[in-house]
C-alpha cells in the first residue's frame, strides 16, 4: 500500500477565516420610484470595517443618459459619507445604521465569512449588483486610523461650515449639491494660495455662486481677514464670468444669534460691529453678504434660491 505524506498547509485554514456582519448599500436614483440601485457592500466585525463599492458605473450612461452625472454623483456622497460613519461607529454603524443621504439606504443585515473583510465585500458584490465587474481590481480602501484624522481634520471648527452645508442640502435634494466645489465634496481643507490670481469658489449653481464663511465671536480678527478674502474671490469670479448670466454672487455667514448664551453682550457688540463694516464692504463690491444663525438655515436658503 503507497503511503502518500500530505503537507498540512496545503489545507485551507478555517481558522484563518473571518466572519462579518453585512449590508448592501441601496441607492434609489429616482426619488419616490420602487427602483433600487446596489452601490456597494459595507462589512463589520469588532476588528474593522470594509466599504466595497460598485466599480462599473460607466454602465449607468445606458440607464439615465445626461442624468447619470447626478447618480454618479450620490453614488460619490454616499461612498463618503458611509466610510465617516463606519469610521467612527465601526460595527455599530450596521447593525443600527442611521439615515446617511436622501436616497441612500442600507439592506438587510446579513452574516458573512471570508478570509478577510474585503474578499466578503467582493465576493458578495459579484453576486447582488450589476453594477460591480470582479475583474476590476481596486485600491485598498482607506483605514479606519486614516479616515479617523481625516474625519478630525475636517472636523476643526474653520472648515466644518461648508461640510455641514453640503450634508443637508444632499437630504434635500441631491442634485443640487453636485454644485459644491470638488475641495468640499472631497473633505479637503482650503489650501492655502500659491498665486494671487487664484479663486475659490466654495458653490457655483444655475443660479447662486457662494462662499461660506463662519464669524465667531472668540477669533474674530481671522474670522474678518477670511470672510475678505471669501468676497475677493467672488468679485474676482464675478468679472471673469464673460457672459455675466445673471447669477446672485453671495457670502454666506453664520453668526451667532443676540440670544445665544455662548456670547457675551460685549462679545456680541463686537460682532454686530465686525458684520457691519463687512456689510459695507460687500456693498461696495456689490455683492450680498447674507447672514445665518445655522447650518441648516443656510442648506435651506440654498435649496429654496434654486427651486426659484
Amino acid at each position: 500500500m503507497m503511503t502518500i505524506d500530505l503537507d498540512p498547509s496545503s489545507f485551507p485554514s478555517f481558522a484563518q477565516h473571518v466572519y462579518a456582519k453585512w449590508r448592501p448599500v441601496l441607492l434609489e436614483p429616482i426619488s419616490g420610484s420602487y427602483e433600487r440601485l446596489v452601490i456597494g457592500c459595507a462589512v463589520a466585525n469588532p476588528s474593522g470595517f470594509h466599504l466595497e463599492m460598485a466599480n462599473a458605473l460607466s454602465r449607468l450612461s445606458c440607464l439615465y443618459a445626461v442624468k447619470a452625472e447626478a447618480v454618479l454623483f450620490a453614488v460619490e456622497l454616499a461612498e463618503k459619507a458611509l466610510k465617516y460613519d463606519l469610521a467612527e461607529r465601526g460595527l455599530e454603524a450596521l447593525l443600527h445604521p442611521k439615515s446617511i443621504l436622501s436616497g441612500v439606504a442600507l439592506g438587510e443585515l446579513r452574516d458573512g465569512e471570508g478570509a478577510d473583510l474585503s474578499e466578503i465585500g467582493r465576493d458578495w458584490m459579484a453576486v447582488i449588483s450589476s453594477l460591480y465587474d470582479p475583474a476590476v481590481t481596486k485600491s485598498a480602501s482607506e483605514q479606519p486610523n486614516v479616515l479617523k484624522a481625516a474625519e478630525k481634520k475636517i472636523g476643526r471648527e474653520d472648515d466644518r461650515l461648508p461640510q455641514l452645508v453640503l450634508k443637508l442640502v444632499s437630504s434635500r435634494n441631491i442634485e443640487i449639491a453636485r454644485y459644491f466645489s470638488s475641495r468640499i465634496v472631497e473633505g479637503r481643507v482650503r489650501r492655502r494660495r500659491s498665486a494671487a490670481h487664484e479663486v475659490d469658489i466654495d458653490y457655483r449653481g444655475r443660479r447662486l455662486v457662494a462662499n461660506f464663511a463662519t464669524l465667531k465671536a472668540g477669533s474674530l480678527a481671522p474670522a474678518v481677514g477670511n470672510i475678505k478674502q471669501r468676497l475677493y474671490d467672488l468679485k474676482v469670479d464675478r468679472e471673469r464670468d464673460p457672459a455675466h448670466d445673471g447669477r446672485i454672487h453671495e457670502l454666506i455667514v453664520q453668526m451667532p444669534s443676540q440670544d445665544d448664551p455662548q456670547v457675551s453682550n460685549k462679545q456680541y457688540e463686537r460682532l454686530q460691529t465686525a458684520y457691519n463694516g463687512l456689510m459695507e464692504q460687500a456693498d461696495d463690491l456689490e455683492l450680498r453678504l447674507r447672514p445665518f444663525t445655522t447650518a441648516e438655515e443656510i442648506g435651506n436658503h440654498i435649496v429654496e434660491k434654486e427651486a426659484a
